[in-house]
């Protein structure tokens, strides 16, 4: 009885409800998993919780439910910042605070630079508090000092 119960559950959950149209499984998110067992079928409201990737950030809901036969928008998990002494040497700058060779920034965190010995920041320079969006990183740029 019990392995019984242990293999149909989730289909006496799904067709128990009789309330509106099931939806199939959850879409998948890049960048993140769904943290239940996903089931091949689900209830109209049954709902399924996201989680992202270590140093991902999630923009939306975690929680998705199902409602008459569509699933609510799925979250997205956002791409941090890796920033590497190359690309650090590439704008003659460094981390203030810090002496990593790599650090990573979560999507909504700022990275604070300061120029290399011997330069000054160039008079156009993006601020040297500059924020991760998504990945991307605008970089601050420093230009040998008497130039």
């Amino acid at each position: 009885m019990k392995i019984w119960l242990i293999c149909f559950a989730p289909f006496l959950l799904y067709f128990q409800s009789g309330s509106g149209e099931g939806c199939g499984r959850p879409p998948p998110i890049e960048n993140g998993d769904i943290i239940n067992t996903p089931l091949i079928q689900y209830a109209s409201g049954a709902t399924v919780e996201y989680r992202c990737q270590r140093l991902y950030v999630m923009k939306g809901s975690s929680v998705v439910s199902c409602n008459n036969g569509n699933w609510m928008e799925a979250p997205v998990c956002l791409e941090p910042c890796i920033i590497t002494t190359e690309e650090m040497d590439h704008y003659n700058i460094q981390l203030k605070w810090r002496r990593n060779q790599k650090i990573y920034a979560a999507s909504g965190d700022t990275a604070e630079f300061s120029c290399k010995s011997g330069y000054i920041p160039q008079p156009s320079s993006p601020p040297f508090r500059a924020l991760c969006t998504e990945g991307n990183l605008e970089y601050p740029l420093c230009v040998i000092k008497g130039r």
